[in-house]
């Protein structure tokens, strides 16, 4: 029983800084206000668990829209599904969708977009950027990168993204590019930062 309450303690800890550190730590979010948040740590037991509290991500646009996700853990499997809720100005809810695994939201254009970033058994490095459209819910485009998405930062037309690819071997280096992406999902160009 005594390890029980100090493994639990230890993992309230774990959370606790998570929670501190709003995200999934220094430099992996995408922006401000993104990634898991606060309150979407491990709940009691193993089942799921949904939060609208205080790690929930508000972002109004230009309209007065209010986009709001929260997220469902499953302590179980280790898998998160955000819902998103759009709230018309006057409080009508608009549409909810959802997103798994993934990071965000951040508004760019008519498009929230997200990230799931993955790595492969063989330490390949992945990221999807989905776009949700503001104006219906549904999956505007979908964008896959080779290397992890670290930032996003909107412009008039789509989204700046820097793109990490982790080294290939040890003690190697690892390589960033900036990429432009339209704000229908299109690569515009890419730099190479390395």
């Amino acid at each position: 029983m005594k390890r029980i309450l100090i493994t639990t303690f230890a993992l309230s800890m774990i959370a606790a800084t998570a929670m501190a550190q709003h995200g999934m730590g220094p430099g992996s979010g995408v922006g401000p206000g993104s990634g898991m948040g606060p309150g979407s740590g491990m709940g009691p037991g193993n089942g799921p668990r949904f939060d609208f509290g205080p790690g929930a991500d508000l972002i109004v646009d230009t309209s007065g829209t209010i986009y709001l996700t929260g997220s469902v853990i499953d302590t179980g499997t280790r898998s998160v599904t955000t819902t998103v809720k759009a709230v018309s100005p006057s409080g009508n809810v608009l549409w909810t969708a959802t997103v798994s695994n993934a990071r965000g939201p951040h508004l760019s254009g008519p498009n929230l977009l997200f990230v799931n970033d993955t790595t492969a058994s063989d330490g390949t490095a992945s990221s999807v950027l989905t776009a949700i459209s503001t104006a219906s819910g549904t999956v505007a485009w979908t964008q896959t990168f080779n290397g992890h998405l670290i930032e996003l930062e909107p412009f008039s037309t789509g989204t700046y993204a820097i793109v990490v690819k982790p080294a290939a071997t040890i003690g190697g280096t690892a390589s960033r590019s900036l990429v432009a992406i339209s704000n229908s999902g299109a690569i515009l160009w890419t730099i190479s930062l390395s």
